[in-house]
Formats: C-alpha cells, structure tokens, sequence
C-alpha cells in the first residue's frame, strides 16, 4: 500500500513540473526569433555561461520574459528542432502532461498527443519542400532526417511519405475508425526499409583506387598530397565468419549402445572437426574512420619534417593499416641512401613518440621504403578467420598451416611440406607456444590420423600435455630426456625403411608411393604393403634437450632434416634460447624456414634469421617469417588460439576411431639384442664385462682387455646398437641396460658371474 501511495503521489507532481517547464520554454520561443538570436548573442559575448548567472546579477538588457533561462534552452530548442516543430513538440507536451494530471485514462490521449507531435515533424517536409530554408532555421534534426529522406527517395518520393504520415495522423487526432493500425503497418514498414537501406550502403564499400601520380612540380609550387590508406579493416566487414560460437553437439547414448558398439569401433568411419563447431572468432570494434585518417595525416607530417631536419627528403606514398601495426610507404627523393633510414629509426621513434618501430628498407618489389609504426589498438588475430579464409581454401596441400596475418591484415598460409622443416624461436612470452598449437590444430582439423601422424616432444611437461590421447599420436607425449634419443633414432630408422620400400616400388616421395598403392588397390592387385601417413615431430624445447642429452641428439635431428623430406616427416622445433650452441649451423642449413618471435639483442635476431629486425618485434605474437627459397622476411601476426579451444577440439577427437594403420614405436633392447650381428670376437666378453660392472665407457674396456683407443670405441658403439647400453650423455657414465639375464638367453654368458 505504501508503494502505491508514494507511486500515485509522484507521479503528478512529475507532470507538473514537466507542463511548468514546457509552458516556460513556448513562451520563451513564441516571440521574434531574431530577439532570442539577440540576446543570445548577448551572453555569449558576455561570455556569461548558464552556470555563471546563479551567482551574479540578473544580466541587463535582456528582451527574453522567461529571462536567462528563455534565452539559454529556447535558444537550443530552436537551434536542434527549428521554430515550427519546437513550438508543436512544448503543446504536445503540455497537452499530455495535462491529460496525464487531471484524467485517469490517458492512453487514448497519449495516441493522440504522439500523433500530433509526428503530424508536426513530417509537415516540416512538406513545408521545406515548399519553401526553402536554411539548416539554422528548419533545424539540426529535422533537416537532416529530410536530408536522408531526399538521398534515397528524392524531392517527390519524400513529399509523398510525409503526406501519408500526415494524413494518418490526422485520422487518428480525430478519431478515424482503424487509423491506429494503419499508423502501425506505416511506421513499422518504414522503419524496416530504412534498414534495409542501410544495409545496402554497408555491403556496398569497397576500397579506394590509387590515382595516378601526377607530373612533379618544381619545390616552390610543391603541395602536401594526401597518402592513400588502406584499411584492413575494411575488408573484413563483409566476412561471413561473424556468427557466434557454438559448442559441438554431443549426442548422448545409453550406455548398452556404447558397449554394443565397441566391438566395431575400427569399422567407424573418422569425421573431422568443423573449424566453425571449435574455434571462435570475435569481430572487433569499428574504429572511427575520420579520426584514423586524421592521425595518419598527422604521423605522416611528423615523418617528413623529422627526416627533412636530417636532410633527408621524402615523400609519404600509401598507408597500409594492419591489424597490429601500420605501415607508412616513404618515397625518397633521387641521391637519397638507403642506409640513412635505418640510421634514423631511433628518431624517428622518438619524435612519434612511439614504443619502437621498424624500418624495411627497401620493400620488395615496390621501389619504396616501409616504416612499421604499432597501433594504438591491437587487434586480435583469430585462428578461426585464417582458416576460413579464401588463402586457405585455395590451397590443396594436407600439410597447409595457417600462421596469422601480415602488416596489412592479409591472411598468411604455408606448406609444411614445401618448407619442408620449421624452426622456431625467440624469447619467453613472445608467442612461440601459441604459435606451435596454432600449427598443431590447423593438421588436426584438416586431416585425418590415417593422414598425419604426430610425435610431440614437451621436455617442458605442460605445452603439449593437452593433446595426449587424441588419435593422430603414434604415441603418447614425450616428456622423459631420456626417451627422446630412441624417439629420433627411431624417425631416423623409419626413413630408412621407408626408403627402401621407395626403392622396391619405383617412386621418388610419399605421395607417388600412395597413388601407386591406390592404383593397386583400384585393379586388385595384391598390396603387401598400406598407404603411409605422413609423420610430424614436434620438439618445444630444443635447448632443454642440448643441456640434458648433449650433442647426441643433434645428429638424428640432422639426418632427418637433410633427408626425411620426401618420405614424409618433417620436423618442427622450437626454443627460447637462441644461441649459437643451440641454433647451430648444421641446423640452419637444414631448416630454410623459419620464425624469429620477439628476442632482446640483434645477436640473437641474426643467429636465428640471418638479419636484424626481431630485437624491433612488439611481442604477443609478432614475428619474422623467413619463406623457403627466399632471403627476405616477412613481418607476420601469428593467429590466437585459446586453451579452451584446444580442450574442446582434444575432446571432440578423443571420441573418434583409432587410424588404420597402427605404428609403435619399438624400443624394446633385447629384440634387438637378439637381432644383432657384431663383427668383433671380444662382443660377447665385453658386454658380460659391461654388465657386471655396472658402468660403460671407452677407458674402461680399454683398461679391461688393453685395446687400443678406435677399437674400444667401436665397442662401445655396436654395444649401444645392441641395446646393451644407453646413449652417451654428457660427462656421465653411459648406463648399463641389458641384465645378467639377458645375455644367458642369447648365448653371450656360459657362467654365472
């Protein structure tokens, strides 16, 4: 009860105010609008604001009855609506804050009231139509809202709708029978055409085509041009990649179907992930057009003035605005060197009180000088939108990753298989391991486990845990240091193998060997040996494994870099410390490819791609890419993607079926033990010696049957190969790992010992 008598008490004393204001502001506006100009006038070179007269004296000479306050809000009334439609808007007011004070049912005249107030705005149509007026006298908004009307419809199509509105508003003040409805149908199609109008305009941009350069004028007639922008931004507003993002549909089962259905999961055929089911794409702001241009003009002066105070004179040609940085395309004049530019970059930096920038010099191919200025606003790259670009449709490989964008927001796609090795690097934090997941998830949404096989070698433990389990694993993740040598040197077996099964059936690489196995099988032809996927290893941390295992780990690397191209397996490493005892350079000539993410000295820039520029990179992402076959990087933004997404793409494969094919990884020492063919007589008691010793090494055999240097070395090696003892890491011992066991089962122990 208390409620409602506080809600019955305020509400008139609202009305009451409202029709106190609105009666004020008509008497205000009535009179001669060149007074009210006047006065104005008046306190505005009196520099008196409304504020200011609460705490002096009532100014003088003042013509308006309601005073200041006349003057002030009639003014801006008349000034926004226009003297005809302001005077229309104050009576329907009062009239409904009358109604709504002394009248219960005030619906019937809010209809009215509303009416009228529409019957006052679309007649000012009908009288700018008639009688020309200026924007100051018809009013800001109604002259701008007939403006629009003129745009699209034209002088008689507008004259036509107002008159319509008009005539139904008309009806309704006097009460026509079904007037409310029509003035409903009107005004809700209208609105939906304006819409549609709107959209037109929207789908129709496109982007500004480049004049030709005019014949140059003489330094004294020289004028400022305007450099031509290009948005990436602009290009992506017609995307159909906007739509929300929407979990995978999980069906659910009874839990008999599932234990029915398992017998015959082999026969289940693998359905790949739909980008559009698991990874997300949000759109960002659209950022304001004319205040963009205005910084650009501005930054390009900045540029010119700055170089011409080092006598240095050129020209800004074309902007490209990219999602991350923005790119300023200079032309110098003819005498002006190259190498001046890269001298100024600190300058330059400073006087645009930028973060840091960077200098190309030249652009390839365009005859101009590129500086790299950071946005203000960084846009985030999306996985989702580079995988479903036009780029990546267009490309027929399996092995196809989509890394991020460039500097003017194209998206960027490689071929794994054309690299045909990738080397990564750069500092903590920069973007590496976001990098190797966006690579990750590109295969495993574009191919099956029959397709890519994978090895995922995480000295680390954390980066690549979340994809254990999923089917294109040929194994679980490797975390152990010690289990990494067996996986390399069983890539390096496998490449082998694979080469002489080339060899038998006459092909040169992977995809001429599975044609041919699918031409066999298409004429029925007996097939011994299956279709072979390709294999990726993926190694996160190079430099861990250098520390822990030693350079024994670099020799397989090698052998698989230099050869395992056209068998299908292609490497992928990746570290955070670039140096020299790292990246050295039998690694470098093996990988061609590679991406250099933000570093700290230019050392560290030029161990990893042979030049200058990563120590300039902004972080977060931002990389140098170096194509195979080219000498020349490229500044690319790697795609995001987030944990999230992987979980939900891990999860999704986790439920599909296990590959055809099935490929282990054997490192099992005594089959090969029992496999093994030595060449020496002094094996046998060398290994019995090794193993009850407890210890392995070249001076110890050397001791043990007073050999020579080579000889026991040999030993050592055909022991390892043997599985007798482990690889050589660093200053220890190697280990022993054959048991006593072992060699009574395959004839090399006659005693106990």
């Amino acid at each position: 009860m208390k409620k409602e008598s506080k809600k019955s008490f305020w509400k008139p004393v609202l009305c009451i105010l409202i029709l106190l204001v609105s009666i004020l502001l008509l008497v205000a506006i009535v009179g001669d609008t060149s007074i009210l100009i006047f006065d104005y006038t008046t306190l505005k070179n009196a520099e008196i604001t409304f504020m200011q007269i609460l705490k002096l004296d009532f100014p003088e000479g003042l013509m308006n009855p309601i005073g200041p306050f006349g003057v002030f809000f009639g003014y801006w009334f008349i000034y926004l609506l226009g003297k005809f439609f302001s005077i229309s808007l104050l009576l329907g007011t009062i009239l409904l804050g009358f109604f709504s004070v002394f009248l219960k049912e005030e619906k019937h005249f809010i209809w009215k009231t509303t009416s009228f107030i529409l019957f006052a705005f679309f007649f000012n149509f009908i009288l700018f139509s008639i009688r020309k007026e200026t924007v100051i006298a018809a009013g800001i908004i109604p002259w701008y809202v007939y403006d629009f009307f003129i745009r699209i419809f034209g002088l008689t199509g507008t004259v036509i709708i107002a008159s319509v509105i008009v005539i139904a508003c008309l009806l309704i003040i006097f009460e026509v029978e079904n007037a409310k409805k029509f003035m409903l149908v009107l005004l809700k199609g209208l609105w939906n055409f304006i819409i549609f109008i709107f959209s037109l305009f929207k789908a129709k941009k496109i982007k500004k085509v480049r004049k030709p350069k005019e014949t140059k004028k003489p330094a004294k007639e020289k004028k400022e041009k305007t450099p031509t922008i290009i948005d990436h931004a602009a290009f992506e507003e017609n995307s159909n990649h906007e739509e929300d993002y929407k979990p995978p549909i999980i069906q659910k089962r009874k839990l008999s179907q599932v234990i029915a259905e398992k017998p015959e999961e082999s026969l289940r055929e693998y359905i790949k992930p739909k980008t559009e089911d698991f990874l997300i794409s949000v759109q960002s702001d659209k950022r304001d057009r004319e205040e963009i241009e205005e910084n650009i003009k501005k930054v390009s002066k900045i540029l010119v003035q700055k170089l011409a105070e080092f006598n240095v004179d050129a020209e800004v040609i074309n902007v490209n605005i990219g999602p991350i940085i923005t790119q300023y395309e200079i032309k110098p004049a003819p005498g002006v060197k190259v190498s001046k530019f890269h001298a100024l970059a600190d300058d330059l930096a400073l006087a645009i009180k930028a973060k840091s920038i960077r200098v190309q010099a030249p652009i390839p191919g365009r005859g101009l000088i590129g500086i790299e200025i950071p946005n203000i606003n960084r846009d985030t790259i999306y996985l989702k939108d580079v995988l479903l670009s036009e780029q990546m449709e267009n490309v027929e490989s399996k092995l196809a990753i989509g890394l991020g964008k460039d500097t003017s927001g194209n998206p960027m796609v490689a071929d794994l298989a054309a690299m045909p090795h990738l080397l990564i690097a750069g500092a903590t934090g920069s973007g590496k391991s976001v990098c190797i997941n966006t690579i990750i998830s590109c295969l495993l949404l574009r191919t099956t486990p029959d397709e890519v096989r994978m090895v995922l070698i995480d000295p680390k433990r954390i980066e690549l845990a979340g994809y254990e389990g999923i089917p294109h694993l040929i194994q679980n993740v490797v975390t152990d240091n010690e289990d990494v040598l067996t996986v390399l040197n069983w890539g390096v077996n496998e490449m082998e193998r694979r080469y002489e099964l080339f060899q038998n059936y006459k092909v040169r690489n992977l995809h001429g060997y599975n044609e041919k196995i699918k031409a066999m099988k298409a004429n029925e032809e007996e097939i011994i040996d299956g279709e072979l996927p390709y294999i990726i290893i993926v190694v996160d941390e190079l430099a861990d494994l250098m520390m822990s295992v030693g350079r024994d780990v670099e020799r397989p690397i090698t052998r698989l870099a230099q050869m395992a191209r056209a068998i299908g397996v292609h490497l992928i490493l990746a570290t955070q410390r670039p140096s020299i005892k790292v990246i050295t350079g039998i690694i470098k000539a093996n990988f061609p490819s590679r991406i250099a993410f933000q570093v700290s000295t230019k050392i560290d820039s030029r161990v990893i791609i042979d030049a200058n520029g990563a120590e300039k990179l902004l972080g977060k992402g931002d990389s140098l890419f170096l194509p195979p076959g080219k000498g020349i990087t490229e500044r690319i933004h790697c795609a995001f993607i987030s944990d999230s997404e992987i979980h939900n793409l891990v999860s999704y494969l986790k439920t599909q079926p296990k590959p055809e094919q099935d490929i282990t990884i054997i490192s099992d020492e005594t089959t090969r033990l029992e496999d093994f063919d030595y060449d020496d007589e002094l094996f046998p008691e060398a290994a019995v010696a090794l193993v009850s010793a407890g210890t392995a090494s070249v001076s110890m055999l050397q001791r043990h049957f007073k050999i020579g240097y080579a000889r026991a070395g040999r030993l050592i090696d055909m022991l390892e190969q043997a599985g007798i003892i482990g690889p050589h890491v660093g200053s220890k011992p190697r280990e022993v790992l054959a048991t006593e066991e072992d060699l009574k089962n395959y004839g090399y122990l006659q005693y106990e010992i």
